[in-house]
């Protein structure tokens, strides 16, 4: 049985989009578990109208991606007893055969703990949101591979993958056994790159499986007014991500390719985009350093746990 876990806040437009595509699943061993952060829509009770059997958590504000998936999972892993868990954004819609698509990569490749999915744009089909998540080699910075590309095949080839980006990803159950949950310490962005870093580091592989293909409404659950938001805490949460997962031989090689990166990417923020989008990236990363030394006690807990090499991790940087 999959447990399918949907965070939500006032998503009530998207869950019209989301829901009728989840019913036309060939797939029907399946549970969806609502976890709400304090909508002040309709989305709960257009949820018990539209699935009944839906297990809702209600939450009293809006507490963030990361605290909503976790109490998903946990709800599902201590009441529904799935085999596997999907996380799933509100602003997607599934192709029919996305969650049997799924479900046979894991029968397939028993050696996988979690299945990245390709994520085509909701408004353009031929475009690509989202097929796998990575971490470049020179500066570090996560990116999700082919987004904005035009969808000609190039990313069709089953294979093993970096991660997978948690708006739509297949978990088996027993990998929060072993790696945990969601850092609630990031509240938004990146807290998947981070806990597929972790998985990494455990020897917990992820799969990227082209033929189950859903649409994504990039943006559809935050507004261009959190721009600057986004910014903020993206530097903020790469400042906290690399403090707890990078091996500390990785995390010394890379440090002047860190340092280049940001100084290119706050000048592209003055040149492109605007000096008020500057100030919010820079007070992300003195934020995320001023958080730096809360992250020793999660890194010496993560780090003692490593069952791979520092190679492994670089190899799957890309160039």
């Amino acid at each position: 049985m999959i447990s399918i876990v949907i965070p939500n806040y006032n998503g009530l437009e998207h869950l019209k989009t989301c829901y009728p595509s989840l019913l036309n699943q060939s797939y029907k061993d399946w549970k969806l578990v609502l976890v709400d952060n304090g909508s002040t829509d309709d989305s709960i009770s257009y949820t018990m109208q539209t699935i009944p059997d839906t297990h809702i958590i209600p939450l009293k504000y809006n507490f963030g991606f990361a605290k909503a998936v976790n109490e998903g999972i946990k709800d599902s892993i201590y009441i529904l007893k799935p085999e596997y868990i999907l996380l799933l954004n509100n602003d997607i819609e599934l192709a029919p055969d996305f969650l049997e698509k799924g479900i046979k990569t894991f029968k397939l490749h028993e050696d996988v703990s979690s299945v990245a999915v390709k994520m085509l744009n909701y408004y353009d089909r031929n475009i690509i949101d989202d097929c796998g998540d990575f971490i470049k080699a020179h500066g570090g910075s996560p990116f999700a591979r082919g987004h904005g590309e035009k969808d000609s095949g190039q990313y069709d080839k089953p294979e093993y993958i970096f991660g997978a980006c948690a708006g739509a990803a297949f978990y088996r159950k027993e990998v929060f056994d072993k790696a945990g949950f969601f850092d609630e310490d990031f509240f938004a962005y990146y807290e998947d790159i981070d806990f597929s870093f972790r998985m990494q580091l455990f020897g917990l592989k992820c799969f990227y499986q082209p033929k189950a293909v859903c649409y994504h409404k990039r943006g559809g659950t935050s507004s261009v007014a959190t721009h600057g938001f986004q910014t903020e805490m993206c530097e903020r949460n790469l400042i906290i991500m690399r403090a707890k997962n990078y091996p500390l031989s990785l995390y010394i090689l890379y440090q002047p390719l860190f340092f280049i990166a940001r100084m290119n990417r706050y000048y592209s923020f003055i040149r492109f985009h605007s000096f008020t989008i500057f100030l919010r990236a820079l007070r992300g990363y003195f934020r995320g350093i001023g958080l730096y030394i809360f992250q020793i006690r999660k890194r010496n807990s993560i780090q003692k746990r490593i069952t791979v090499p520092a190679a492994y991790i670089k190899g799957l940087f890309t160039k």
